[in-house]
């Protein structure tokens, strides 16, 4: 049974389901703790945050930070949340989710990586990036953002461009799609999850994006793809438009959790599960 919001665990290795569990109304990110003992997602119109347990299956913490969570960053001691309409990035203690700080950083924070130094970068929909102390810098407005050591790259949606964040370099997404979520992918390269203009109808787009020769590979079409991870067992992506998780590996695309509206991933290699958010209202 797969609930209309929650987490899918399925095995990393057959896509087989392991378990299914209702956690908030509105997920839209998930992240796990350094040991993947541990779940934190983001429920967005709620404006809660949960720590779920994953041996055993049970939340054990909720905490209220409203602004409409959308992004986050597990970083040592802490978990780092972005809010969407609250302009901040709050900071968490993991074992009880009380607030420890809250940064203003600007309009529309989105998703977060670390700079090479571990410091917190937040993609701001406003337009660039921003720090904790609030410096931002670029000027494309989009959701996604990847580091690849002292690089930082983002996605300007509504231009449909990947940009770096220097302005040194860019490159037009494939088919004019609009980049949503960026990450790193093998050997030097980004992955890409694009939307297409009526992301619930029409056709996105998966890719993969090598950085020294700026040549696009695709990997799928499918509707709506809200998130792309690379991991041992291969490329997953959460095609919430299709509803179901799409695996691909060794040249060939298998589709999992049919029927799930899925919106979100994370591989805890440690316990061998996929982690997969679901929100069939989003």
């Amino acid at each position: 049974m797969v609930p209309d919001s929650g987490l899918v665990l399925l095995d990393l290795k057959s896509g087989a389901q392991v378990a299914a569990l209702s956690v908030g109304s509105d997920p839209v990110a998930v992240t796990l703790s350094s040991d993947g003992s541990t779940a934190y997602v983001a429920d967005s119109s709620p404006g809660d945050v949960y720590a779920v347990k994953l041996s055993a299956r049970r939340v054990v913490w909720r905490a209220h930070v409203g602004g409409a969570p959308f992004g986050l960053l597990f970083g040592g001691d802490r978990l780092y949340v972005s809010l969407f309409t609250g302009g901040s990035v709050d900071e968490l203690a993991l074992d009880t989710g009380r607030v420890l700080a809250s940064h203003m950083v600007g309009a529309g924070p989105a998703v977060m990586t670390a700079d090479v130094a571990g410091r917190p970068l937040v993609a701001l929909h406003s337009g660039g990036v921003a720090s904790l102390d609030g410096q931002a810098s670029g000027a494309a407005r989009g959701y996604g953002i990847v580091a690849f050591g002292a690089d930082v790259w983002t996605c300007d949606y509504a231009e449909a461009k990947i940009v770096r964040v220097d302005g040194g370099k860019e490159f037009p997404a494939p088919k004019g799609l609009s980049p949503f979520w960026l990450a790193q992918g093998a050997d030097q390269t980004m992955l890409i999850a694009s939307e297409g203009a009526d992301e619930d109808r029409d056709a996105g787009g998966v890719f993969r994006l090598d950085l020294g020769s700026g040549q696009f590979k695709t990997l799928a079409s499918p509707r709506d793809p809200d998130q792309v991870i690379e991991s041992a067992q291969g490329v997953f992506v959460a095609a919430h438009g299709d509803r179901d998780v799409l695996h691909i590996a060794g040249g060939q695309t298998s589709t999992w959790a049919h029927g799930a509206s899925a919106v979100a991933l994370a591989a805890d290699q440690q316990l061998n599960l996929l982690v997969v958010a679901i929100n069939a209202h989003e």
